[in-house]
């Protein structure tokens, strides 16, 4: 591992162990084991380091592959499940983090979650990845629209919403109240919400 990354790393670990993301370069330097001036080499100032941490372990984490969402095949049902469960999965993964064994993702995202706020143009990241999901959906639904498979009496953007919003559901009650799997959540309520959703004749 580089020594950039090990000082990123090492930081997070500290701040999941100190249960807050307010620590000290003195703080850093004992946990890396690097002198203060090496970790100067490498970033400019603690604020420096605060948001690469922000970047790399939470608003990379909020962002979704896309290719494998886009190369998901089937009919409209096929494709709206699997992609909302490919989308669990992801986050349920979260970002593999070398020197950091046995946290829980969670833990991490409550450590970060005030700093992801802060965080210049935080918001213009969040908007941008329920737009690129909103259009995503939106075809997928306005194809399954034209073979009859999806009700046609709703706009498509609509329908998009709502599924992005049975996402963001259960990703609140995973990162909120710790239920124990995402995808189970997930399989349990998706035959209900297809049902709203469905063609009727």
């Amino acid at each position: 591992m580089n020594t950039k990354k090990l000082i990123l790393e090492k930081t997070l670990k500290l701040m999941v162990k100190k249960h807050n993301s307010i620590v000290s370069i003195r703080e850093i330097s004992a946990e890396t084991g690097i002198a203060t001036g090496g970790i100067y080499y490498y970033f400019s100032s603690k604020e420096d380091i605060c948001n690469e941490i922000t970047e790399r372990y939470l608003l990379d984490y909020v962002k979704f592959d896309m290719d494998k969402l886009t190369q998901i095949k089937g009919n409209a049902k096929e494709k709206i499940h699997d992609a909302l469960a490919e989308m669990v999965k992801q986050k349920q993964r979260g970002i593999e983090i070398e020197t950091i064994e046995d946290v829980d993702y969670r833990e991490i995202l409550g450590v970060l979650t005030a700093n992801g706020f802060a965080y210049e143009n935080s918001h213009k990241i969040y908007q941008s990845i329920i737009k690129e999901l909103k259009a995503f959906f939106t075809e997928i639904i306005v194809e399954g629209q034209k073979n009859r498979q999806i009700r046609q009496d709703l706009p498509a953007e609509d329908i998009a919403e709502s599924l992005i919003n049975i996402y963001l559901g259960i990703q609140y009650q995973w990162e909120i109240y710790w239920i124990d799997d995402m995808i189970s959540a997930f399989e349990d309520n998706f035959d209900l919400e297809w049902e709203k959703i469905r063609f009727r004749e």
